[in-house]
């Protein structure tokens, strides 16, 4: 089993050239560092989509949230970018050093998902798909919660899952302030809800992978 993200921006031809450029640049870097963090593979295709290949599945759910926080925290734009993804895990027959020539059920399913998404939201695909009714209607409170962020605590919570959430003090000597201060804020986002979330589908993962 592997996982396939597949992702689209929000609103690409609105953007002026500069900050399109700028975005494309920034969207090329996130994609290099899943490579360096997660021997992830991907690539941008059709101007404004790419692909990832997670071949560890149980980093695949971090990073596409990774991405998707830091699109939303971009510098190049006033408003937050909008991503949309459809992340799948499955099999697959090819598994190629580029996503464009591997092939197999969870490439054509992360495809489709992205085609059959709301704009701007995350999407979880399993093989056996009519039996996660609940992974479903919780993947929603989660694109509740993380479209309402505004950017400043769309960084606190990147901080929090880039540091597979580390101690409260930790985050706080990182950013300068207290550890009671960190607390408040992450319990006002919701973070806590993402991170239950987040293991809730990695033990998901981990159960298939046996």
């Amino acid at each position: 089993m592997i996982a396939v993200l597949t992702g689209d921006l929000v609103n690409s031809t609105k953007m002026s050239n500069e900050t399109y450029s700028n975005v494309i640049d920034s969207l090329k870097g996130f994609l290099d560092e899943a490579n360096v963090k997660f021997n992830a593979i991907g690539e941008i295709y059709r101007g404004d989509e790419f692909q990832i290949q997670y071949p560890e599945p149980i980093y695949a759910l971090k990073s596409t949230l990774l991405i998707k926080l830091a699109l939303h925290l971009s510098k190049f734009s006033p408003k937050p970018i909008q991503c949309t993804l459809s992340l799948a895990y499955g099999a697959h027959e090819i598994y190629a050093k580029r996503p464009n020539t591997s092939s197999g059920p969870v490439f054509i399913q992360s495809g489709r998902g992205l085609e059959n998404n709301q704009r701007g939201e995350l999407s979880i695909h399993w093989q056996q798909q009519a039996s996660n009714h609940e992974i479903i209607l919780l993947t929603q409170f989660l694109n509740h919660l993380l479209n309402k962020l505004t950017k400043t605590q769309a960084e606190l919570l990147y901080q929090y899952i880039e540091s597979s959430f580390a101690e409260h003090k930790k985050i706080a000597d990182i950013t300068g302030t207290t550890r009671q201060n960190i607390s408040n804020r992450l319990s006002n986002i919701g973070a806590f809800l993402v991170r239950d979330y987040m293991e809730i589908i990695n033990n998901k993962v981990a159960l298939l992978k046996r």
